[in-house]
């Protein structure tokens, strides 16, 4: 059994449990849903049914894409249906023999569906088919499923690697550019991202590169996300990247100290490397993610410091996904091998700019394991 069919097996068992004949995933324009890609392998703009019966159905737009990359039992072409989930959905109900039996069927519906899509499709269910139910939320299958991506599996931690690895080559290259001086604006730092990474195997970047120079590093995220500003040169850069292999993400931030920093430059890079490193040391199964983002709070508190954001989130098919490592009880998660995510602690100042130190961490069976190498570049 292929590792999609595997992760599937565990779901329909799931739907048994719970009662649910059918769970719609879609993946498609402002809905994109990274369960889909994660039980079926097709990367984009489909349609996924799956039974409690064991049976699963992919209905893609590109049917050449589906052929390269798709894993299910049967793929119907999505333009068949006019490219809309509902008229799909009566026609899959049809094909599978829910018409005309005493009891409806129970539909689950991922959570991306829209309050209108969800009212028509369970106003159209609901007429169709007696007695039936349709549910749309963020508990059910779609809940099962993220608990389910927490822990990597056997595909999904080489894939990581990949994506780390690539990341690592582009961090060597940035730090050689920027220490030679060939690399000197913001728009440099971002399209040597932006080529290197599909160069080296990338599908592209995880997310829009965030590269500010000293001017802009006092936001966490800088608008616009890149410019024409000097980058690298004196005072505090921050570029914030990742990279995406075969789906599976990562994300890292390398802030560049150049020229003589003043005295709260200083203490802010100093600061942040202290904490990440007390981040790093307690990155261990059984340990609470709410511990460790207490004791990188409480670094900063001595001096009269605080945090703007966590101090982490999980990494996988998706570049923010569980755990987060925050310091609220209500997302506490206990560490366990295959979780992996980044440790970013950061500090900020309108004046003195911006310092951000970010790796991703595997947690492994006896500790942990960082994958990415970035770090904060000293340049005099």
């Amino acid at each position: 059994m292929t590792i999609h069919g595997e992760r599937r097996e565990r779901v329909y068992e799931f739907l048994d449990r719970e009662d649910i004949d059918v769970f719609l995933v879609e993946d498609t324009g402002s809905r994109r849903s990274p369960s889909l890609r994660y039980l079926s392998g097709h990367p984009n703009d489909s349609l996924l049914f799956l039974c409690r019966t064991g049976k699963s159905v992919l209905m893609p737009w590109d049917i050449p894409m589906s052929e390269r990359y798709a894993d299910a039992d049967r793929i119907l072409p999505y333009n068949d249906f006019g490219r809309r989930p509902l008229p799909a959905l009566i026609r899959f109900l049809e094909i599978e023999g829910f018409r005309g039996r005493p009891r409806g069927p129970r539909i689950a519906l991922d959570r991306r569906f829209s309050y209108p899509d969800a009212a028509r499709i369970i106003d159209r269910v609901h007429r169709e088919f007696p007695g039936s139910e349709v549910s749309c939320g963020d508990s059910g299958p779609d809940s099962f499923i993220e608990s389910l991506r927490i822990i990597k599996d056997r595909e999904e931690i080489p894939l990581i690697r990949r994506s780390a690895d690539i990341i690592n080559r582009l961090i060597s290259g940035l730090e050689g550019s920027i220490l030679n001086g060939s690399l000197v604006t913001e728009a440099d730092a971002a399209l040597y991202i932006e080529r290197g990474c599909r160069e080296l195997g990338a599908e592209g970047t995880s997310f829009d590169t965030i590269a500010a120079g000293p001017a802009r590093s006092f936001g966490i995220h800088a608008f616009p996300n890149y410019g024409n500003g000097a980058f690298g040169l004196t005072g505090l850069s921050l570029l914030d990247f990742g990279v995406s292999f075969a789906g599976y993400a990562g994300d890292v931030t390398l802030t560049i100290a150049g020229g003589k920093l003043t005295g709260l430059q200083k203490t802010l890079t100093g600061l942040v490397e202290e904490a990440y490193h007390t981040a790093i040391d307690l990155c261990l199964p059984g340990r609470s993610t709410t511990e460790i983002a207490r004791a990188v709070d409480g670094i900063f508190s001595r001096h009269g410091l605080s945090m703007p954001h966590s101090l982490g989130h999980g990494l996988g098919i998706e570049v923010h996904e569980a755990p987060y490592i925050r310091s609220s009880v209500e997302s506490e998660t206990i560490l366990r091998p295959g979780m992996v995510f980044t440790i970013e602690p950061g500090l900020y100042d309108p004046s003195a700019g911006g310092v951000r130190l970010e790796n991703d961490i595997l947690i492994t069976d006896t500790g942990h394991e960082v994958l990415t190498r970035s770090r904060i570049l000293y340049r005099e």
